[in-house]
């Protein structure tokens, strides 16, 4: 790990920026190189980060009794959000929580965060410029050892797990950063909870009925019809819907790969290859803007009203703030109360049994409850 002082005199990379560099360099340019970043929250990200906080806290306590970690997770997400966003949030860990109530694994470390220098694979050089930062979900113990854990929100589980890792650069990353500070990492365990894909009933008005009603009496041999007026759906009966969904199975799915020596060489030279390609962008003042990454299975790329713009002032001051560092992952998700517990560096490269400090101190995370 380089030091503080060393990673401030360096440019900051982290998997996001260099993703995003892949997608168009024009949109790097604008987040990374002139630090703008859109005012308006994406709600698929937001949704996401509510749920890692929440796992975070569930997967933070496991010596704690199972009621007890729920009513934490409960307390979690009543933080940080409301709402429509609130209710998939909760009925989606309860069924989480309830798929996986044991011990599948020893945790090790939850959000560890590492920095590194990022390395010249022919020669050993390092580069004079660039720097690399990253955030990991988790690091677990299973019977083949250390493991990434790589929570996914995602609206379709995995059908190819083999395919997925050869494509997943972050994961790469990750555990090729994990390795240099002497975790040895074997693969990752990709935690999947396929969010809930169900609508709710939103009812229709007098004026609708009637006219659907008109329309089926027209349709019918009789000249009638049975149709009723659709009500909608309160809260409380689609939230049992959604529990009633979450019930079923293939709503999550965990699936262990181990990573080889040579996927991670070839991560490494991928992050020094577009070193040089951010480096020749810098000299000739050329961000290239890939218009066929405008809109993706995502949505609609963020810059993408301003590049139509031609850059326009009005436009950037109307939909982008300037920080002082665009990583945003990094910032304290403030909206949600941190309850989780803070993890020593690793002890040995084989680690062997966790200590118990790794964990609450039970009777500490027992306080104010005991009335319940």
């Amino acid at each position: 790990m380089i030091t503080t002082a060393k990673l401030t005199e360096k440019k900051l990379l982290t998997y996001s920026a260099l993703s995003t560099y892949r997608k168009c360099p024009m949109r790097y340019n604008l987040r990374y190189e002139k630090n703008l970043v859109p005012i308006d929250t994406d709600e698929k990200l937001f949704f996401g980060g509510v749920v890692h906080k929440a796992l975070e806290v569930w997967h933070g306590c496991p010596a704690l009794d199972f009621e007890l970690r729920k009513r934490l997770v409960f307390e979690c997400i009543d933080e940080a959000c409301k709402g429509k966003t609130h209710l998939l949030a909760m009925e989606m860990m309860v069924g989480y929580m309830n798929c996986y109530s044991g011990g599948d694994f020893e945790v090790i470390a939850l959000e560890k965060e590492f920095n590194g220098e990022i390395v010249n694979p022919k020669t050993g050089a390092l580069s004079k410029t660039f720097a690399i930062k990253g955030k990991v979900d988790g690091i677990v113990k299973t019977d083949q050892g250390l493991f990434l854990l790589e929570h996914k929100t995602t609206s379709k589980l995995m059908d190819d797990p083999i395919d997925k890792l050869w494509e997943d650069t972050q994961v790469g990353i990750y555990v090729a950063y994990l390795r240099d500070l002497g975790y040895d990492i074997q693969g990752v365990i990709y935690n999947e909870l396929l969010k809930c894909s169900l609508i709710q009933k939103k009812g229709e008005t007098e004026e609708e009925y009637q006219t659907r009603y008109a329309d089926l009496c027209a349709k019918s041999k009789t000249g009638k019809s049975t149709a009723k007026r659709q009500l909608h759906e309160s809260d409380e009966e689609y939230a049992q819907r959604v529990r009633e969904w979450y019930c079923s199975d293939n709503r999550f799915q965990r699936t262990e790969m181990l990573l080889s020596d040579t996927q991670i060489d070839l991560v490494r030279q991928d992050i020094w290859g577009l070193t040089q390609m951010f480096l020749d962008a810098r000299r000739r003042a050329d961000w290239f803007c890939n218009r066929e990454s405008c809109n993706s299975f995502y949505g609609d790329c963020p810059y993408r009203r301003y590049c139509q713009s031609n850059y326009d002032d009005a436009v950037r001051q109307e939909m982008f703030e300037l920080v002082q560092q665009p990583h945003t992952e990094f910032d304290s998700f403030s909206s949600v109360q941190d309850v989780t517990p803070k993890y020593p560096e690793p002890r040995q490269k084989d680690m062997g049994p966790a200590d118990p400090h790794y964990h609450w101190d039970c009777m500490e995370a027992l306080a104010g409850y005991g009335e319940a």
